[in-house]
């Protein structure tokens, strides 16, 4: 897995217990916010941290501030939160309060994958000085920075750092959070091989640290009755160990330290989910027959047919036409027959009555819900809202602060557009302007837009309009399309008009692959949104197995065909594209 190079922007609301969270700190005076809840994690949105900020005062002032910065890298507004540190910096006045600067410029870097940068801020840190919450915030920050320099230049240092950071954050830490970083710190000596675990336990003369490495090495066994009787011996030499706490053994109590919670942006609670495994039987609900089945149905099923080959599984796939059989009676099937996962529904009505039919099965679902999901449950969104978000996002990341959006006159276009603006709004507390092209002739209505105040552009509009509206603009002006402004054809008589735009759409849409060449072969006719529904069913797939990968650590991503996938908020899978710019011959 790699770290994702386009950051969040806040897609979904914050819950009502962040809101609340937030208005009951406020008094007369402004918000009451403390050292601690500087480090503490982020539930609210980056608009109520803004505005928490903006009437902080007195003591409430530089933590209020920290806090938003935190909200501001956390949504991808780098540069923004650059300027608030860099104000912080302009009024701190001990050198306490420069460590904490230094802590959130590193998460900034790391953020961007700048690790060098950033662990030459974070180990100028005085961390003897540190208060509980922000030590623990601390200490799990540079570790996973650690572990980044040493995955990226074999640097054993930079493991063993992290080792000893990860010792240090458990002495903070209880209950749930300490188990999460007790079996983190085992995943970080597994970096190393049973051999070099081996050697370096003979080196060691530290009893605890001893505990550890032999724990790795056990834990690295692929025989499970071994891995069951050493761990056991283990137990017996090791009794006092923090490690029995994962074990239920004689040291599982918590730390007598006060329990803190490190940091959000680096969980040390990731929950556990029922992954998907070698034996289990997925059903797959799609219409198979029918007006959608070649345009979603078949598209899907060849994709979860391909991701079951491409790995070799030994996985029983059972394929339910939704067209034939209603959704209550393919849930009470595959909650009687051992199904343990399912992918799908596609259309939105069969999406909500899975949804009300609880079926208590691991989910991946291939459209938006409606509705709140329940905890093992996830969805793809490729909607055209998403489209908008994420260049919204990607905008922002690229120094855009005054974008106009431009849309043509049909749904897809106003949703794209509606999607970036609520995207836009929430990461920078302003609305963006739009122009909005009703008369059939896209580029006579795009020469009337106000681009002249403008910095850059997003088009949301069909492949045949898109092109049009580009004519329109200024050469110079730095352009942004998504999906639907793209047919992904390269014989279009109209793509050389979109030379120099910005391209964001799914890997497997915009590059070539031979899995892409068979899957054109058995649909040779098949328009993008089909390619991409193929796509989606195919990640499903890659998802399902790595789910509690991804849940160790929300900043890592998976690569796959609709691009770099991530956990998202509230069971959405967020898919980062791939971003190119269009030119002749067509750059990647």
């Amino acid at each position: 897995m790699k770290k994702r190079f386009s950051g969040k922007l806040g897609l979904s609301a914050a819950a009502l217990s962040a809101a609340l969270l937030l208005s009951s700190c406020v008094t007369s005076s402004g918000p009451a916010v403390s050292t601690a809840q500087a480090f503490a994690p982020l539930h609210g949105t980056l608009g109520q941290y803004q505005q928490q900020a903006s009437s902080a005062s007195g003591d409430s002032y530089f933590p209020a501030q920290l806090l938003l910065a935190r909200a501001q890298i956390v949504s991808g507004s780098f540069q923004a939160a650059d300027q608030t540190l860099q104000a912080l910096k302009n009024e701190a006045i001990t050198p306490l309060q420069m460590d904490y600067i230094n802590i959130i410029e590193g998460l900034s870097l790391s953020q961007q994958q700048e690790y060098a940068r950033s662990y030459a801020l974070l180990s100028k840190v005085n961390q003897l000085t540190l208060p509980p919450q922000a030590a623990s915030y601390y200490y799990q920050l540079i570790s996973n920075v650690e572990l980044k320099l040493y995955q990226a230049g074999g640097d054993e240092q930079y493991l063993r750092s992290a080792f000893e950071h990860k010792r240090q954050l458990i002495t903070f830490l209880s209950g749930a959070d300490r188990a999460a970083v007790l079996q983190q710190t085992i995943e970080l000596l597994k970096e190393l091989s049973p051999s070099e675990l081996s050697a370096a336990l003979t080196r060691t003369a530290d009893q605890d640290e001893a505990g550890y490495l032999e724990y790795a090495v056990i834990d690295s066994s692929a025989n499970e009755a071994l891995k069951s009787r050493l761990t056991e011996s283990w137990q017996k030499k090791y009794p006092s160990h923090p490690l029995n706490q994962l074990l239920g053994g004689a040291g599982a109590a918590g730390s007598t330290a006060a329990a803190v919670t490190a940091s959000p942006e680096g969980p040390t609670a990731p929950a556990q989910y029922a992954a998907l495994k070698p034996g289990d039987k997925v059903a797959v609900l799609l219409p198979l027959t029918g007006r959608f089945a070649r345009s979603v149905g078949e598209p899907a099923r060849l994709g979860i047919i391909a991701a079951l080959k491409d790995r070799n599984l030994n996985l029983s796939a059972v394929f339910y036409d939704t067209n034939v059989l209603p959704i209550e009676e393919i849930v009470a099937r595959v909650k009687a027959d051992g199904t343990a996962f399912i992918i799908g529904p596609v259309l939105r009505p069969e999406v909500e009555a899975l949804l009300n039919a609880k079926s208590g099965l691991p989910t991946i679902l291939l459209n938006t819900p409606q509705q709140a999901l329940p905890a093992n449950a996830w969805y793809f969104n490729l909607g055209p809202e998403y489209e908008g978000q994420v260049a919204a996002s990607k905008m922002a990341l690229d120094g855009a602060r005054a974008p106009l959006i431009i849309y043509t006159n049909n749904d897809k276009a106003r949703r794209a557009a509606a999607g970036f603006q609520q995207t836009w709004q929430q990461a920078s507390g302003r609305t963006a302007p739009s122009c909005a092209l009703i008369e059939p002739d896209a580029r006579a209505a795009a020469l009337r837009c106000p681009f002249t105040a403008a910095d850059a552009v997003y088009i949301a509009a069909t492949a045949q309009e898109a092109p049009q509206v580009k004519s329109a603009l200024p050469a110079a002006m730095k352009t942004y399309i998504t999906d639907q402004a793209y047919n992904g054809v390269n014989s279009s008589p109209n793509e050389a008009l979109l030379a120099g735009a910005v391209l964001g759409d799914m890997p497997w849409v915009i590059t070539d692959s031979s899995l892409k060449a068979d899957f054109m072969q058995t649909l040779p006719k098949a328009q993008p949104q089909v390619q991409r529904i193929f796509a989606a069913a195919y990640d499903s797939v890659h998802f399902a197995l790595n789910i509690n990968n991804l849940a160790q650590n929300p900043a890592d991503v998976l690569h796959g065909l609709s691009g770099d996938l991530q956990l998202g908020r509230d069971g959405l899978i967020e898919t980062a594209p791939l971003w190119l710019t269009i030119s002749f011959p067509r750059s990647e």
